[in-house]
């Protein structure tokens, strides 16, 4: 099976599929708005693969826990895991899951683009760049950020300070860190080509992103 895997994503054909096409990858500091930020390009036409998703179902299944906070949590492991067996990471599969799903469509039943996120190693970034993608990151004031992750009901985030929340974050900025196998949030950051400030309300969310996007060229209107 693994070399099937390995046969796929390094040949030609398959990464023509991705040419011409709206891939956008999306970053950002936890409870940036990085969920709210896909469900709107979700809302919009894209095809949205959502890794968070993705380790929080194997890291249950395999490890009994979805905890986060850097390279040695349970979604950390399972994420670097990812990492190490795919030039592209967790990219990677959600290249995979549209070259499964869509990239066969006719035009008329095709989404209008992809969407993977969220993204925290430079393995990522480089393999996003490298099917012609660009980089979102969402960011907010810390203190904002630590006032909506206390309103969410995540197992994961139930109960944390403000201290435990930085604390989660410092592991996962990984600073110095670029090993395309680790988690390293500081040198993503640093690599992202468009970035939204979401300080703001909920209700006003959507009008900023369309906003900035658009002044990089991304139209999302329907």
């Amino acid at each position: 099976m693994n070399d099937l895997y390995d046969s796929l994503v390094h040949d030609e054909g398959y990464l023509k599929v991705f040419r011409d096409m709206l891939i956008l990858g999306v970053a950002g500091t936890n409870g940036a708005g990085k969920d709210s930020l896909m469900d709107l390009l979700r809302d919009v036409g894209f095809l949205v693969y959502n890794t968070s998703d993705h380790l929080r179902e194997v890291a249950r299944a395999s490890l009994g826990s979805t905890d986060r906070g850097g390279n040695d949590s349970p979604m950390g492991r399972v994420g670097n895991a990812e990492r190490t067996r795919y030039p592209g990471g967790m990219v990677e599969l959600g290249l995979i899951d549209w070259w499964a799903r869509a990239s066969h469509l006719p035009d008329d039943l095709r989404p209008r683009g992809l969407v993977i996120g969220s993204i925290r190693g430079t393995g990522e970034v480089e393999r996003l760049h490298l099917v012609g993608g660009r980089l979102i990151l969402i960011d907010a004031d810390p203190r904002v950020r630590y006032e909506r992750i206390t309103g969410r009901s995540r197992t994961d985030e139930l109960g944390q300070s403000f201290a435990d929340f930085m604390s989660k974050e410092t592991a996962e900025m990984a600073v110095g860190q670029t090993d395309p196998t680790k988690f390293g949030m500081d040198a993503v950051i640093k690599a992202a080509d468009i970035v939204v400030q979401n300080n703001g309300t909920l209700a006003e969310f959507p009008e900023k992103v369309k906003q900035t996007l658009h002044q990089h060229g991304i139209d999302l209107s329907l």
